[in-house]
C-alpha cells in the first residue's frame, strides 16, 4: 500500500517539515515455485509497484456449519480502466477442492476448473471472448467462461510470484458453479447459492484455528471497485451501537488481555520474527499512550509479520523512507525492532493523533487513513488484524474505547520526547566532507537535518533545506513564498531574483556558498578525530529517514559521517522464524543470564574474534540506560558490523 508524502515526524519546529514514505506492501520479487506460479509463457510484473493490503475470504456451507476464513493479499489496479481489487487465484483453487471437489489445472494462461456430477453448473454455450489484451482464461469442465488480463506479482504470504486476478471475474466464475458472494473491499463472504435452512447459530474459526471478529463490516454486493471510497477529511463521532475498529480512539490502551505475554504467544503461533517483543510494544503504548493492538497490527501488516527483506535487514518494521524508487536502499536503518516500534509510536501520537498535530483528522485508524496512506481501504487490513488478535483472546471490539467526537479527551501520555537507542563504548573516526572543513554538529538531529548543507538545491529538491531557502527568501526579498519545502518554479525564481541582487549568476541553483549566509560559522568536527558515540536516533538527512549519532562532548552528527568501529548488529541463525531471542550471559558466571535481546540490536564489541565460542559485548539497558557487558554464544548470534 502507498503511504502519502507529507508524513511529518513528530512535534516539530514549524521550520521542520519532513517527506517520508512508508510503502506497506510492495512485494519484493523472489524467485521460487509456487502452484501459481506462472510457467515460462509468463514474467514476474516488477513495474508498476501496486499497493496492496490484506483481505479476507470466509465461507459457510450452512447457518450451522463452521465459518472458515482465510487471510490473503489483494492487489489494487486497474482493469479496463476501472480501479479494482486483484485476488490470488491460488488460495481460491484450495477453497473450492476443500469445500466442492473442484479440481483445478494451470498452465499459466488457462485455468480449468473440473466440476464433480455433484455439483450443479450453469453455463451458456457461448464460449468467452479472447483478445490480445486478455492473457488468461477460465474454464469450467472445458469450457471456456471468462477471459481478462491477470498481474503476476510476488505474494507475501508465500513471497513467490502468483496470479492475480480481478475479483469481480471470480465472482462471475462462482455463480457458475451455485457460489453467491459478496465483496465490500476487505471482506469477501462465499455462500451456497441455496444453502440449508438451519436456525441455530454457527461457530467461527479461520484456516489456522483461531476464532476471527468481523466487526460492523456488512457486505455491500458486487462492486466494481474496491468497495470503499476515500474519507473526506472530517470524522463524525460513531455511536456504540456501530462499533468497529476503525473507529477505536487509538489513545486509549488496549484491553489488559493484550499484554506482553499474549502478544509474544500471538506472534509465535505465527511464526513471526517478532516474537518476544511484546514489552517492546507495550512500553510504547504506557509510554507514548497509542493502543498495543494497533501497535502489533500495524507492524504485522507492514512488514508481513517481520519477513519482510527490509524489516529484516534494516529493523524497519514500519517501512519508514522506503520510496518506490529505491525501497531497499532507501528505507531507514533503525539500531533495533524496539526502537522501531517506539519511533512508531511517538511519530503517530504526535502527528496523527493529538489534535493540532500536523496530520490530526481524528485519533482513529479511518482518521489516520486520511494523510497516512492514499489506498482507501488501509484502515480495513490494519481493523481486521486488530480483530485477529483481539479474538485470540475471546474478546471483540466491544472492549475498545470508541472514539467520541472532537470534544473527548483521552489520558494524556507518559512522555512526549523522541525515544533514543543507548550505546555502551561505541567508538568511530570523523570523516571527511565535501563541503565543510570537518564535519559538522548540532543540538539535535533535528536541527541538523535543517541546517546542514548536504547538496546544492534546485528545481525539484525538496526538504528541511528547501524549507529554509523559502524563509530566508521570504525574509530578505519578501518573495511570498509558500513554506511547502518543495522547490518548484516560484521558488526558482526568488533564487534567480536573489541572485541578481547579489551579483552571482543568476542560475537558480542554491550553492554551499550562498548556503553560508542563512547558517554561517557552523562548528566542525576535524576529520580523522576518533570519536565516541552514546546515542543514536532517527530523523531526516537530505530527504532520507537517516540514523544519527550523538558524539560525546560535540552534539549530533549524521551517522554515515562517522566510521563506527566497534558496532555490530545481532543476527541469529534464522532469523525469518520466531526464534529470535539471544540471551546474554555473565561473564563471570556462564549459567547466569543478564538479559535477553533480539535479533537485529546494535551493540558494541571490541574483541570481534570468539572465545570459547562465545563474543563479549557491551550494552545498555534501554529502560533504565544501565551500562552492561556480558557474553553471548557464537551457536546463538552472530556479529554484523555496522558502519
Amino acid at each position: 500500500m502507498q503511504m502519502k508524502r507529507g508524513l511529518m515526524i513528530a512535534s516539530l519546529p514549524a521550520a521542520i517539515t519532513l517527506f517520508i514514505q512508508c510503502p506497506v506492501a510492495y512485494a519484493v520479487v523472489n524467485h521460487g515455485t509456487n502452484p501459481i506460479t506462472n510457467h515460462s509463457t509468463s514474467t514476474v510484473t516488477s513495474t508498476p509497484k501496486y499497493p496492496m493490503g490484506l483481505k479476507s475470504i470466509q465461507y459457510q456451507a450452512s447457518s450451522t456449519s463452521p465459518l472458515v476464513t482465510s487471510q490473503v493479499y489483494g492487489l489494487a489496479a486497474k482493469d479496463s480502466g476501472n480501479e479494482t481489487t486483484y485476488m490470488p487465484i491460488y488460495y481460491l483453487m484450495s477453497l473450492l477442492q476443500k469445500i466442492d471437489g473442484i479440481q483445478s489445472s494451470w498452465n499459466g494462461k488457462l485455468w480449468n476448473l473440473t466440476v464433480p456430477s455433484t455439483v450443479q453448473v450453469h453455463l451458456t454455450q457461448q464460449s468467452a471472448p479472447n483478445t490480445v489484451a486478455n492473457n488468461t482464461t477460465i474454464e469450467i469442465n472445458g469450457q471456456a467462461v471468462v477471459a481478462l488480463n491477470s498481474i503476476v506479482y510476488t505474494d507475501p504470504m508465500s513471497n513467490q510470484p502468483t496470479t492475480f486476478v480481478p475479483i469481480w471475474y471470480l465472482q462471475e466464475v462462482l455463480q457458475h458453479i451455485g457460489l453467491n458472494s459478496t465483496w465490500n473491499g476487505t471482506l469477501w463472504q462465499l455462500t451456497p447459492a441455496d444453502p440449508p435452512a438451519s436456525t441455530q447459530p454457527a461457530p467461527a474459526q479461520t484456516s489456522t484455528g483461531t476464532q476471527t471478529s468481523t466487526g460492523t463490516q456488512t457486505s455491500t454486493g458486487t462492486q466494481t471497485s474496491t468497495g470503499t471510497q476515500p474519507s473526506t477529511g472530517t470524522q463524525p463521532a460513531p455511536s456504540t451501537s456501530n462499533a468497529s475498529f476503525g473507529t477505536v480512539d487509538l489513545r486509549f490502551p488496549a484491553p489488559a488481555d493484550i499484554n506482553a505475554n499474549t502478544i509474544n504467544q500471538y506472534l509465535q503461533a505465527n511464526n513471526s520474527p517478532m516474537t518476544g517483543l511484546g514489552n517492546s510494544f507495550m512500553t510504547a503504548q504506557n509510554t507514548y499512550g497509542v493502543d498495543a493492538n494497533y501497535l502489533v497490527s500495524h507492524a504485522i501488516l507492514e512488514s508481513y509479520w517481520g519477513k519482510s527483506q527490509i524489516a529484516l535487514a534494516k529493523n524497519n518494521l514500519f517501512g519508514y523512507g522506503a520510496y518506490d524508487s529505491n525501497p531497499g536502499n532507501d528505507a531507514g536503518l533503525f539500531p533495533s525492532n524496539s526502537y522501531a516500534i517506539l519511533f512508531e509510536a511517538w511519530t503517530v501520537r504526535a502527528n496523527y493523533l493529538n489534535p493540532g498535530g500536523p496530520e490530526f483528522v481524528a485519533p482513529t485508524l479511518r482518521g489516520m487513513n486520511v494523510n497516512y496512506a492514499t489506498d482507501p481501504t488501509w484502515h480495513h487490513s490494519i481493523a481486521l488484524l486488530m480483530s485477529q488478535l483481539a479474538a485470540t483472546q475471546g474478546d471483540t471490539v466491544a472492549s475498545y474505547q470508541q472514539y467520541l467526537g472532537p470534544n473527548s479527551s483521552a489520558p494524556a501520555p507518559q512522555s512526549t520526547v523522541e525515544p533514543s537507542y543507548d550505546l555502551n563504548g561505541g567508538q568511530g573516526v570523523v570523516q571527511s566532507n565535501a563541503y565543510y572543513s570537518g564535519v559538522p554538529y548540532f543540538s539535535s538531529p533535528w536541527t541538523g537535518d535543517t541546517q546542514q548543507f548536504f547538496a546544492p538545491l534546485q528545481n525539484g529538491s525538496s526538504g528541511a533545506g528547501v524549507l529554509a531557502v523559502q524563509q530566508f527568501l521570504n525574509q530578505q526579498i519578501n518573495a511570498g513564498l509558500t513554506l511547502d519545502g518543495q522547490f518548484g518554479s516560484l521558488t526558482q525564481s526568488a533564487v534567480e531574483q536573489y541572485q541578481q541582487q547579489q551579483g552571482l549568476p543568476a542560475n537558480g541553483v542554491w550553492n554551499y556558498a550562498m548556503w553560508q549566509q542563512i547558517f554561517p560559522n557552523q562548528p566542525t568536527i576535524p576529520a580523522g578525530t576518533t570519536v565516541q558515540v552514546d546515542q543514536i536516533q532517527e530523523a531526516m538527512a537530505n530527504g532520507l529517514v537517516m540514523e544519527w549519532y550523538h558524539v560525546v562532548g560535540y552534539g549530533w552528527v549524521e551517522a554515515p559521517c562517522i566510521q563506527m568501529s566497534n558496532l555490530f548488529r545481532l543476527q541469529v541463525p534464522n532469523p525469518s522464524t520466531s526464534q529470535t531471542s539471544i540471551s546474554v550471559y555473565s561473564p563471570s558466571n556462564s549459567s547466569q543470564v543478564l538479559a535477553t535481546l533480539h535479533s537485529g540490536d546494535f551493540v558494541v564489541c571490541n574483541q570481534t574474534q570468539p572465545s570459547n565460542g562465545a563474543y563479549t559485548i557491551q550494552f545498555a539497558n534501554q529502560l533504565t540506560g544501565q551500562l552492561e557487558t556480558g557474553v553471548i554464544q557464537t551457536s546463538e548470534a552472530s556479529l554484523t558490523p555496522q558502519q
